[in-house]
């Protein structure tokens, strides 16, 4: 648990580094690779090898193996990717390459191999038993080769997918530290009471009329600027377009929290209360109009609200004390803010699609009885 925690922490400071204004100042550079290409992934793969050798997939052996290769698979990574910045940077300059800047090859195939062999071991012990030692051998070092690579250039990416992993293995460590009779099920914190979801027809009728309102507004975005005055350009127009498409998000997202009330549970209407909130602050930025310096700072608050929304109905996959479950959730809600991005800056080309989804759910609900859910 505390590796995977030191993990998400890492990722979620790099991204913090990668989204904000200082990203170009001198220092953010090698803190970020320290962050997101060392320490994070590094106690990643180290939380990932404890859990396999606390499930008896891994043998004592060779978990420790892959623990100690981990070390130089994961520096290297992180060298050869400072390199890559290095030769980068002395390439624009114009006046010849270092050392550094020209060892980046070396790092690179120097980690790759470190890679492959620190993943070999590991898919060994996970293939079935059944095959032959050469064949399992062949098979382990053919498919880590790639995926050693794969790991290394997502290292290299912005930290949302590592952000993403390290918040699995963090739920994951908190259940496997659960009674084995108790890891199914996590006992309700709040009274029960029944959450009933609205009639299909009308579901139908808003998702409809929301269908139309959403359409228009992502029309206007694209082409507001060939027919409507208000709209002075193309970028005017898009900032109006996104910003109108996401004030009209708001009652979808409440309709949808409806409709999903009873299979979500009691946190469904603070999930829609952040959602909504999100698609406010979102349109208020837009409304700020491209280049204004607040823009990009009111669209992370938006993806910021948006990852608390999507975390908080998991927050049941959570195990533990009152304080590691807010913690975590917390936590949860902070990864799941590279959801959230896409999802509030494409919220005004998205919510059509919801409006349609809700109607064909609607259309072919029929006149089923809908469910009910003690929650």
């Amino acid at each position: 648990m505390g590796l995977a925690a030191t993990s998400l922490l890492a990722f979620l400071g790099g991204m913090a580094l990668f989204f904000s204004n200082t990203f170009h100042l001198p220092w953010t550079g090698p803190a970020r690779f320290i962050l997101t290409g060392l320490v994070g992934p590094l106690t990643a793969s180290l939380s990932a090898v404890v859990l396999l050798r606390l499930a008896s997939r891994v043998p004592a052996a060779g978990a420790r193996f892959v623990a100690l290769a981990a070390v130089p698979a994961w520096a290297l990574a992180a060298t050869a990717a400072a390199s890559w910045a290095v030769r980068f940077d002395e390439a624009d300059a114009n006046q010849g390459y270092s050392w550094f800047g020209s060892s980046t090859l070396l790092f690179m195939i120097s980690g790759w191999i470190t890679g492959t062999a620190c993943v070999a071991v590991a898919l060994y012990s996970l293939l079935a038993s059944r095959r032959s030692h050469p064949v399992r051998l062949l098979q382990a070092v053919v498919l880590a080769a790639p995926l050693a690579l794969i790991l290394g250039a997502i290292m290299l990416m912005p930290p949302m997918v590592g952000t993403l992993g390290a918040m699995v293995l963090l739920v994951v460590a908190l259940r496997q530290d659960m009674p084995a009779a108790s890891r199914d099920v996590v006992p309700p914190r709040v009274v029960p009471r029944e959450v009933v979801a609205p009639s299909r027809r009308v579901v139908g009728g808003s998702a409809l009329g929301l269908l139309v309102v959403g359409l228009a507004c992502a029309v206007f975005a694209v082409t507001g600027s060939t027919w409507a005055p208000i709209a002075t350009d193309s970028t005017h127009a898009m900032n109006l377009g996104l910003a109108y498409g996401a004030f009209a998000s708001i009652p979808l997202l409440v309709l949808a929290g409806r409709v999903l009330a009873p299979r979500l549970g009691p946190t469904t209407p603070w999930s829609v209360l952040l959602g909504c909130a999100s698609m406010v602050v979102q349109g208020c930025a837009q409304l700020l109009g491209a280049g204004h310096t607040l823009q990009w700072n009111g669209i992370l608050i938006a993806a910021t609200l948006m990852g608390f929304a999507i975390a908080l109905p998991l927050g049941g996959l959570v195990a533990g004390g009152r304080l590691t479950r807010i913690t975590v959730v917390a936590m949860m809600g902070l990864a799941a803010s590279v959801v959230g991005l896409p999802l509030v800056m494409m919220s005004a080309f998205l919510a059509p699609i919801g409006s349609a989804v809700l109607l064909v759910w609607a259309l072919l609900a029929g006149s089923v009885r809908q469910p009910r859910l003690n929650s």
